[in-house]
């Protein structure tokens, strides 16, 4: 089979009603660091871009990066 690794940034914010809301970045490049990934947080914060179903993203509760392995195979 063929084995294709990805690498997902999910990113916790809590919204204005207190509710946990998370922001997904598929394909996340190999040399993400810390500070790299919150200053995205802090950006997503400042500008207000991403909105959840309750309104505002209010506070960084935390990230993870969550690395999967896919086998596909061939079958007929």
């Amino acid at each position: 089979g063929v084995e294709i690794m990805e690498r997902k940034l999910v990113m916790s914010f809590k919204d204005i009603a207190g509710a946990k809301f998370n922001l997904i970045v598929n394909s996340v490049k190999d040399e993400v660091t810390e500070v790299e990934i919150e200053a995205i947080m802090d950006s997503v914060l400042t500008t207000g871009a991403v909105i959840s179903k309750n309104g505002a993203l209010i506070e960084k509760l935390g990230a993870v990066i969550v690395e999967t392995t896919e086998t596909e195979y061939d079958v007929q």
